[in-house]
C-alpha cells in the first residue's frame, strides 16, 4: 500500500469517526431538547386545563361553556389535544381537534402519543399524577394512554358541564411528528456527512498526492540514478520550502559526499597501482640488467643498493596505503600523554641534527608552558612529514620556521612550520591532502614524492584530535599549521607569559 492511500485512509477514517460521533452528538442533544420542548408543552397545556377547573371542599366543577379554552382549537398534526374523565372513567369533554380527528383526518387510535395526566381531587387544590386509572376503551386517547381498559360510556354527554368528587385531565400530542422531525434531521445529517467525506475523500487524496509529489519525484529520479554513468545528475527537489526539500536537498549533498568519495576512490586505486607499479618495474629491471652478463661485485653491489632503495620507498607507499586504507572506526586510539609542546618540540628537533638543511631551521617558542596530551610518536611523523616538504620545496640557505604558540580564546596548541618555496597556487590548496596529489609547481620542480605524506599528516592530525591547515600562494612559500587542544590551565599560563 502506498504512502498515499496509507495517509488517504488513515485521514479518512479519522474524518468518518468525528463526522459519526458529531452527528450522533447532535441527534441526542436535538432529541432531547425536543423531548423537553414536548414536555414544557404538554405542562404549559395541562396547566391551562387545571386552570379552567373549579376547586371545591365537596366537589369539583367542569364548565366549557363559562370558560372558554383555547387548547385544541388547533387541528394541525403537532398540536395538543386532550380530553376529561370523571372518576368513574366516563368521558366528559375533550378539544376540538379531537374531535376532528374523530372524523378520519388523525388517528388518535394509533400507537405513539406523548401523554400527561393529573388528577383534580374535591378539597384539594393540587393536582396529582394519575396511576394505575383505567377508563373506555373507545372514543378517548385509546391504545396511547397508557391507563388499561374500564368500563363506562364513550359517547360524549350533550351538556359537558359536570360535578363530581374528582376528575381526570390528560393532555396529548403526537410523538410521529416528533419521530418524523428526528428523522429527517438523521437523514440529513447522514447525508451531509456522507457527502462532506466524500468529498474530504477526493480532496483529501488529491491534497496527499499533492504534498507527496516532491517524494514520488525524488523517487522517480532515483531510479533513473546512475553514479557511474551520470555523474552530474541529482535528485529532483522541489522547491517547496519544507521539510521534503530539505530532505531532498541533505540527500542530494550525501550523493554529492559519495560521488566524491567514488572518484576519490578511483583515483586512489589508479595512483596506487601507479606508484606500486614503478619501484616494482625499476627493481626489475635494474636485475633484468644485472643478470644480463657477468659483473664486477661492485656493480652487483651499487644495483643491490639500488634495489633497497627502491625497496625501501616501496615499504613506505605500501605502508602510508595502508594506515590510509584502514576506517578511523576501526583503528586504534593511541595512548595520549601529557608533554611541554615547546620543550618536546625542541628535543625533536635534535633528531634533525643531521639534515644538509639543518641550519635553515628557525624554531621559537611564543608562549611556554603549553601542555598537551598527545602521542609523541605520531606527532612526531606529523612533523617530519611537514618539516621535509618545507625543506624539499624550498631552496637552501632559505628559512624554515618552526613557531610554537597557543591561542588562549579556543584553548588550541599551534605549531607552524613555515617555508619561502616554490609555493602553492590557490586552487589547488583544497586538494593538496588528497592521497598521491602533487600540486604543478612540485611536478615542474621534479621533486621525488608519492603524494602520500601530507595526507598522512592530515590523518594523523585527525586521530591526535587537532587539525592541519595550510596558507600558501605561487612563489610566496607554504606555511602548514597544526592546532592541537591545550589545557585550560596551561592556556591561561602560557597567554600570562606570551609576549603579544
Amino acid at each position: 500500500m502506498t504512502l498515499t492511500n496509507r495517509l488517504s485512509l488513515f485521514f479518512l477514517a479519522a474524518l468518518g469517526l468525528v463526522l459519526g460521533g458529531f452527528s450522533l452528538a447532535l441527534y441526542l442533544l436535538a432529541s432531547s431538547h425536543l423531548r423537553a420542548l414536548t414536555h414544557q408543552k404538554l405542562d404549559s397545556a395541562l396547566q391551562t386545563l387545571v386552570a379552567s377547573t373549579e376547586v371545591f371542599p365537596d366537589h369539583v366543577e367542569w364548565e366549557p361553556q363559562l370558560r372558554h379554552i383555547t387548547v385544541g382549537e388547533d387541528h394541525g398534526p403537532d398540536q395538543v389535544r386532550w380530553i376529561v374523565h370523571a372518576s368513574d372513567g366516563r368521558l366528559m369533554d375533550r378539544s376540538l381537534n379531537w374531535e376532528r380527528d374523530r372524523q378520519g383526518e388523525l388517528s388518535t387510535q394509533e400507537p405513539g402519543w406523548l401523554l400527561m395526566s393529573s388528577r383534580i381531587s374535591a378539597g384539594v387544590f393540587e393536582p396529582r399524577p394519575v396511576t394505575g386509572w383505567s377508563r373506555p376503551t373507545s372514543g378517548s386517547f385509546h391504545d396511547p394512554f397508557p391507563m388499561g381498559q374500564s368500563q363506562g360510556e364513550s359517547v360524549l354527554p350533550a351538556d359537558r358541564t359536570f360535578r363530581d368528587s374528582s376528575m381526570i385531565l390528560t393532555v396529548g400530542i403526537a410523538e410521529s411528528q416528533l419521530g418524523s422531525f428526528l428523522n429527517q434531521l438523521a437523514l440529513w445529517m447522514g447525508l451531509v456527512s456522507g457527502g462532506v467525506w466524500l468529498v474530504a475523500a477526493i480532496g483529501g487524496r488529491w491534497l496527499c498526492r499533492r504534498a507527496l509529489a516532491p517524494v514520488s519525484r525524488m523517487a522517480n529520479s532515483a531510479r533513473k540514478l546512475r553514479l557511474e554513468s551520470h555523474p552530474e545528475k541529482f535528485l529532483d527537489v522541489l522547491p517547496t520550502g519544507d521539510e521534503l526539500e530539505d530532505l531532498g536537498v541533505a540527500f542530494n549533498k550525501l550523493l554529492g559526499d559519495l560521488r566524491e568519495s567514488l572518484e576519490r576512490q578511483q583515483r586512489f586505486a589508479g595512483d596506487a597501482s601507479h606508484q606500486l607499479r614503478t619501484p616494482v618495474t625499476a627493481m626489475m629491471a635494474m636485475v633484468e640488467v644485472a643478470l644480463r652478463q657477468e659483473r664486477p661485485q661492485a656493480e652487483y653491489r651499487k644495483v643491490l643498493e639500488a634495489i633497497g632503495r627502491r625497496g625501501r620507498q616501496l615499504g613506505q607507499i605500501i605502508e602510508s596505503l595502508l594506515f590510509l586504507a584502514r576506517s578511523e572506526q576501526l583503528a586504534e586510539r593511541p595512548a595520549w600523554e601529557r608533554i611541554d609542546l615547546g620543550d618536546w618540540c625542541r628535543d625533536w628537533l635534535t633528531s634533525w641534527d643531521d639534515h644538509p638543511r639543518r641550519a635553515d631551521m628557525q624554531f621559537k617558542i611564543e608562549a611556554s608552558p603549553v601542555v598537551v596530551a598527545t602521542h609523541p610518536a605520531l606527532l612526531a611523523q606529523v612533523l617530519d612529514n611537514l618539516l621535509d616538504n618545507a625543506c624539499k620545496y624550498s631552496e637552501p640557505a632559505t628559512p624554515v620556521q618552526i613557531t610554537v604558540a597557543c591561542r588562549s580564546r579556543s584553548h588550541k596548541a599551534v605549531i607552524r612550520i613555515a617555508d619561502r618555496g616554490c609555493g602553492i597556487e590557490s586552487g589547488e590548496l583544497g586538494k593538496i591532502f588528497e592521497p598521491f596529489y602533487r600540486s604543478a609547481n612540485a611536478r615542474w620542480l621534479g621533486k621525488p614524492g608519492a603524494g602520500l605524506g601530507l595526507t598522512l599528516a592530515k590523518r594523523l592530525t585527525g586521530f591526535l584530535e587537532g587539525s592541519l591547515s595550510i596558507a600558501s600562494g605561487s612563489r610566496e612559500g607554504s606555511e602548514f599549521v597544526v592546532e592541537l587542544p591545550v589545557e585550560a590551565s596551561s592556556s591561561s599560563d602560557a597567554l600570562a607569559r606570551s609576549p603579544t
